[in-house]
């Protein structure tokens, strides 16, 4: 079955070969771990299929260096879009060289800088804040995309994003639907809040408790507070959407020690729909960005501009609710 985007992707070589995604990649790589039989049938079906892999089908060599900026080299989100960049790179001879950010934005904007003395063929920017005029000056020379949203366009730079707005719509309306009215959002401040305030709007609700901080260390005071609101105001939310799957696991944390239930007394959503959310109990439902997809198209766009496209691109990707079991219909009574 092939892709609803009229690509042929990797996914759909495995499926008509009986293989996995991580079989094919090996295969048409040239790495190891498959044997010849199954390399020459994994061809036969890409080129019968019309599949065309990052450096397969290209007037261009792809040898070379891309380097890889990471926000946080041991992130989920960060794994996985690395993966989607691997699967899609069938070339052996291009590399990825990965430089760790260390969650520091001061540390990474160094590593940037050391970037622009080295001979890449392609650099790939994990939402880093980097001053304009140094994305600017790099891109001059070689091509860069940008993974997660900008506030400011950079001319030359390409950018792979989530549509977080909808993301956020996706999470509010599901609770709306649900039957809440009362819904807090713990956030960090981003594209997100906009998409919680579209919706609560949308349905004519009144924006209930907005706690932001900048990271999640500031945040959960603030998760105190609302777990408190909820044991002891009339008018408590009875639903949370949280910007990140961490914020989540972490007011669910501490409304069940202070003796709630969830979702019986309160229902909460995340986003990012990482591992995490299988781990605990319940299992949350959250928003999940399509973090391998962006990988690939991250590749795509740096082939796009090695084969001579000029002009920039920004490729938005649309994320998905995933339902678990921390999101039920309201049970303890609004009390007005």
């Amino acid at each position: 079955m092939q892709s609803s985007t009229g690509k042929v992707t990797l996914k759909d070589v495995a499926a008509r070969t009986g293989v996995s995604a991580a079989a094919v990649s090996l295969a048409l790589r040239g790495r190891s771990g498959v044997s010849a039989g199954t390399r020459s049938r994994i061809a036969a079906v890409a080129e019968e299929m019309g599949y065309h892999a990052i450096g397969r089908g290209s007037g261009r060599e792809t040898a070379g260096t891309v380097g890889v900026v990471l926000r946080d080299i041991v992130s989920v989100f960060s794994h996985d879009v690395v993966s989607g960049m691997e699967s899609a790179t069938a070339d052996p001879n291009l590399r990825l060289i990965f430089f760790d950010g260390r969650g520091d934005q001061e540390h990474i904007r160094a590593e940037f800088d050391k970037l622009k003395d080295q001979k890449l063929k392609g650099i790939v920017n994990f939402g880093a804040a980097i001053h304009p005029r140094m994305l600017q000056k790099v891109a001059q020379r070689t091509p860069v995309v940008i993974i997660g949203k900008t506030e400011i366009v950079v001319p030359g730079v390409d950018v792979v994003s989530n549509d977080d707005v909808l993301g956020a719509r996706l999470a509010v309306k599901h609770l709306i639907e649900l039957g809440h009215t009362h819904i807090a959002h713990l956030c960090k401040g981003s594209l997100r809040v906009d998409g919680y305030l579209q919706q609560m709007a949308e349905a004519g609700l009144q924006l209930h408790t907005q706690i932001e901080g900048g990271a999640l260390d500031t945040v959960r005071p603030g998760i105190r507070y609302l777990v408190l609101s909820i044991l002891q105001e009339k008018d408590a939310a009875t639903a949370v959407f949280a910007e990140t799957d961490g914020i989540a696991i972490d007011f669910i944390g501490a409304a069940v020690d202070a003796g709630l239930q969830v979702p019986d007394d309160v229902s909460v959503v995340g986003y990012d729909s990482t591992r995490q959310c299988e781990m605990i109990r319940p299992r949350l439902s959250s928003v999940g960005q399509p973090r391998h997809q962006m990988g690939i198209a991250a590749m795509r766009l740096l082939q796009e501009r090695w084969d001579g496209r000029t002009e920039d691109r920004h490729v938005i990707l649309k994320p998905e609710l995933d339902l678990r079991e921390s999101t039920y219909a309201p049970v303890r009574p609004v009390r007005w």
